[in-house]
């Protein structure tokens, strides 16, 4: 009996940000909305594993809150028809906090979802309307106010930091703002500008003005103290959470574990293999009208660069990777297979045993990419 969990992709938004590079679109309309619905339902009836069990499910975007909450219970309703939805299985929705209002809340939590996250990235307006964010510090603090009112529990938000002109002031009034909405869950993560983004065009151009490498080490260094002072603790490089309100969705990818991916440009990794979908909306719901699914590229991984991956994602939990659990899973050590660059990152002061675990150090977390890579083929 398989166990893994499910990505559902909502591709839409209401504007696209100007330094993402996730496969979003703006601009779609409620006709091609409603199809989308229909092809990703068909493609969960045609990809059915009625014995998997599933632990969590989350709705990813994109802005999953564009569509209506009888469209998302519509989706949630047809995983649960064709697999086997653990009774306590968390159920996790990416929101805007400009979409959230009472009744939709209401709607979301009546339909099972009991996990929600709010793209917030900063509480500074002149920093939104930079990043080309829809909705307003205030509208952010109002819709945590909403979720909590209407049985939400589990809550997280989103923050971002080294943003264009932000200073470390900036950061820190951001960080007071979240504090004191009192959510047991935050993800803060620096902003990368990615090649293809309108970002990127900016920079390439002289005209977007980043803090410096040192101000942005500075304020992931000030993330990690005052969250920790705040009752958070530190899991993943980019998320802090308070007891029994870690990601159990994010954790299946660190773990380099199976899950299923439904929608347009959506990953699955199941039985040692890596597939993707369509990533234009409309051609995902052409293809899925006449195939039942819509899968254009697939990889089957080698032992060793499934292993390889496990140590990359593993690493980025502050725990690290179970040694022993490893050695379970693969039929051979971690310290055998990649013993140079252990030993490496070891000396350098990166990485630290700590009984059958092999972790980033303090410092390695402000080097993570570097020593991630490093356990690659």
């Amino acid at each position: 009996m398989r166990t893994a969990g499910i990505y559902l992709h909502i591709p839409f938004c209401a504007k696209k940000c100007g330094y993402c590079d996730f496969n979003a679109y703006s601009g779609y309309k409620d006709g091609t909305k409603a199809r989308y619905v229909e092809a990703i339902c068909r493609e969960i009836a045609a990809r059915s594993e009625p014995e998997t069990r599933v632990p969590t499910i989350f709705f990813g975007g994109g802005t999953p809150t564009q569509l209506s909450a009888a469209d998302l219970t519509r989706i949630l309703d047809t995983v649960r028809a064709h697999f086997a939805v653990d009774a306590d299985a968390e159920i996790s929705v990416e929101a805007n906090p400009a979409d959230a209002d009472t009744p939709y809340l209401e709607a979301l939590r009546a339909a099972g979802v009991n996990r929600l996250s709010f793209g917030v990235q900063t509480f500074d307006d002149r920093l939104l309307r930079t990043i080309d964010r829809v909705h307003t510090g205030n509208e952010a603090r109002a819709a945590v106010a909403l979720a909590k009112a209407a049985g939400f529990a589990s809550l997280s938000i989103d923050l971002m930091f080294a943003l264009p002109r932000q200073t470390l002031a900036d950061w820190d009034r951001s960080l007071d703002a979240a504090f004191a909405l009192d959510v047991p869950h935050l993800s803060m993560y620096a902003l990368i500008v990615e090649e293809g983004t309108p970002f990127y065009a900016r920079r390439e151009r002289g005209r977007l003005v980043l803090p410096s490498d040192k101000t942005e080490a500075a304020m992931f260094d000030r993330a990690i103290e005052r969250a920790t002072a705040a009752g958070y603790r530190h899991y993943e490089v980019s998320n802090y959470a308070r007891p029994g309100h870690e990601s159990r969705h994010n954790q299946i990818y660190w773990r380099n574990e199976e899950y299923f991916g439904f929608g347009a440009g959506s990953v699955s990794y199941l039985d040692g293999v890596r597939f993707s979908a369509e990533r234009r909306p409309s051609r995902y719901i052409e293809t899925v009208a006449t195939q039942g699914v819509a899968t254009v590229w697939e990889e089957r991984l080698t032992d060793r660069e499934a292993m390889g991956e496990t140590m990359m994602v593993g690493l980025r939990l502050t725990a690290g990777v179970d040694l022993e659990r490893f050695a379970v899973r693969f039929g051979v050590r971690a310290e055998e297979i990649f013993a140079a660059p252990i030993a490496k990152n070891v000396a350098a002061g990166l990485l630290e045993r700590d009984g059958a675990r092999l972790r980033l150090t303090r410092r390695g977390l402000f080097f993570a990419s570097d020593v991630m890579a490093d356990f690659l083929p």
